[in-house]
């Protein structure tokens, strides 16, 4: 096996640690709180901060400063490089302080943005108070609109009479979308209901904007030490140490679980929307966490902080270092470039919360398992590739490169194409294994595994996409992906309006646009880079990925077959029997592929079984 398939497997080995554990940490907020509107301000509380973390931390400020690392450990000294990693750790605490301190004080302004803007709702007959954690699900009831008021806070009020018992219509303190009525006359009658159901209003707490505010604040110092553990992962990977930094998410995920379980039951020993103040809590104390298990690692490499700012107010404000300075030239076009996806999401989840509850969980959940196969594979390969490619920029010719990328491209294909087809085709089901149990239901399974199917059309893109990213910046040429960044964003905008603001489509829409968006960004990279570099070593990426094609349309064959004949009811089965079909199906599928990909020669397999022939003739190699 060649270098390059080692070193990937082993970040494909420790990144499903962190991933599976993630996803761990999802099961346990749905199984807890359900798919609600309590999750929902929960969420969207922590999609700021993580969206942030994503595109300075893990995303383009890691991705910049690998590279420039890399290069100076290669071209002067270990020492040179630490002093550097320093100074880029001073700036960046020094940053992120300011910033945590502004997401404080805009959190609710953040909040307010987000939610869509709601009027109070006046009932002839009073409300029927439920307790904060349950909800009456499509509960409808006949009303007539009386008009609008504004009350003494200068609030919109909506005006309704209903001939619905006493006692018998919705929450305490109810409220709607401002959208719903604005265009209603006075004497028009509806259907007011408690959840959104087609062609019916919809009421709602009132209270999740102020939680989502609360929380938000809470969690907003996540951002510095996420940043601070991605610098560590960076300098980790310039020495070829793949598995730790990412074991440390692991460590932040299994944390947040233990913590939040902890002081949510101490808060509310029934897991209502108060309990969630102790995962926001949990979410920070998992950011120590995970800049904590990666220290000891540095410190035997030699690492040792200094607190070395190197920006000198001499004659103006500028860098001493020219290193750094290249490390932040790189990272703010890479903002643009490496948080479009993460951006296209935090889009995503402020058109979700115009739709039913439920939907900002759905995304986030089939989101979830979405990255789980692009963060094995396609995050894996593009950590390995960034400081390889690096180095042979200073030594190498652009053909090397090229084969390089190539061989990458179809490594990340074996394992990208299959994955797609499983969470294409049995979305629903895997969506049911995974998070179906406790409030949340066999419709919010429903949701979420047509939400996942739509997301996998763009699996394959979005794993290219994290192959070819980096290497952008280790060519030293962030702008070209940056621009194209800002063109998909605009087109995420206008497909999520046309599709949700206009024809009132459902959550998977959402997830449409975001394959769309993401396969876009990856054939730009591509086509980019085969101009920029005279090529892409295409006689060696283009018969080796149609054949993974192939094998990946006899395994969609199989599974669509297995789905009709073997999986009808499925979300009404027990636990057990949901997990042994998706066990017995998945071992089923990956002998399909595996045997498919054999007959049709497909490169690694062939490689691969070399490589076990001359270990079985060779045990002592």
């Amino acid at each position: 096996m060649s270098s390059l398939h080692k070193k990937s497997l082993i970040a494909t080995a420790a990144i499903f640690c962190c991933r599976f554990t993630g996803l761990l940490r999802e099961i346990v907020y749905t199984r807890l709180f359900g798919a609600t509107g309590a999750l929902d301000a929960f969420l969207t509380a922590f999609r700021i901060p993580n969206m942030l973390r994503d595109m300075f931390a893990e995303g383009a400020l890691s991705q910049s400063f690998t590279s420039v690392m890399s290069k100076v450990e290669q071209q002067t000294s270990p020492e040179k490089a630490w002093r550097l990693a320093n100074r880029v750790w001073s700036q960046l605490t020094s940053l992120m302080v300011c910033l945590v301190a502004l997401g404080v004080m805009l959190a609710g302004t953040c909040m307010q943005a987000l939610y869509p803007e709601r009027a109070n709702v006046e009932l002839t007959a009073p409300p029927l108070e439920l307790p904060e954690e349950e909800s009456a699900d499509d509960y409808e009831f006949g009303a007539e609109f009386m008009g609008m008021r504004t009350d003494a806070d200068g609030l919109p009020v909506a005006v309704f009479t209903t001939s619905a018992p006493c006692g018998a219509i919705t929450f305490d303190k109810p409220c709607i979308r401002l959208k719903l009525v604005q265009d209603l006359k006075p004497g028009e009658h509806v259907q007011l209901c408690t959840t959104s159901r087609s062609g019916t209003l919809q009421l709602e707490r009132r209270n999740f904007i102020g939680l989502a505010t609360d929380l938000c604040r809470i969690m907003w110092p996540y951002i510095l030490l996420a940043s601070v553990s991605a610098l560590c992962m960076g300098a980790l990977n310039v020495f070829g140490i793949f598995g730790i930094p990412n074991l440390a998410s692991a460590a932040f995920n299994l944390t947040t679980i233990a913590f939040g379980i902890g002081i949510g039951y101490f808060i509310d020993p029934n897991f209502g929307p108060q309990a969630l103040y102790g995962f926001a809590i949990a979410v920070v104390l998992g950011g120590v966490a995970q800049v904590l298990v990666q220290v000891p690692k540095l410190r035997k490499l030699g690492w040792r902080f200094e607190w070395n700012i190197g920006i000198s107010p001499r004659g103006g404000w500028h860098f001493v270092d020219p290193y750094s300075k290249k490390v932040w030239y790189l990272m703010v076009p890479g903002v643009i470039a490496a948080g479009i996806t993460q951006t296209n999401i935090f889009i995503n989840t402020s058109f979700a919360l115009y739709l039913e509850p439920g939907s900002v969980t759905a995304l986030s959940c089939g989101f979830h398992l979405w990255q789980l196969p692009v963060a094995l594979f396609g995050v894996a390969v593009g950590m390995v590739v960034l400081p390889t490619v690096s180095r042979m920029t200073l030594t190498s010719g652009n053909r090397d490169i090229t084969d390089h990328l190539a061989k990458a491209l179809r490594f990340m294909a074996l394992f990208a194409v299959p994955s797609a087809v499983f969470l294409s085709v049995w979305g629903v089901q895997i969506a049911s294994v995974f998070f179906q149990g406790g409030r949340f239901g066999g419709e919010a399974s429903m949701l979420t595994g047509s939400v996942l199917a739509c997301y996998s059309l763009g699996l394959l893109g979005y794993a290219g996409m994290k192959v070819l990213q980096p290497i952008f910046l280790a060519l030293e040429k962030p702008w070209a992906p940056a621009m194209l960044a800002m063109v998909a964003c605009a087109i995420s905008i206008g497909m999520n309006y046309v599709f949700v603001m206009v024809f009132g489509m459902p959550a998977q829409y959402l997830a449409l646009t975001t394959s769309v968006v993401t396969t876009v960004n990856f054939l730009f990279y591509f086509f980019y880079l085969r101009r920029l570099l005279g090529g892409m070593s295409c006689s060696i990426l283009i018969p080796g990925v149609l054949r993974i094609c192939a094998a990946g349309f006899l395994l969609a064959v199989v599974c669509y077959a297995a789905k009709l004949l073997c999986f009808d009811g499925f979300t009404d089965w027990a636990f057990f029997p949901r997990l042994f079909a998706m066990a017995v199906g998945g071992i089923g599928g990956v002998i399909v592929y595996a045997v498919s990909c054999h007959f049709l020669r497909v490169p690694e397999i062939v490689e691969f079984s070399h490589y076990l022939r001359h270990r079985k003739t060779n045990p002592a190699e």
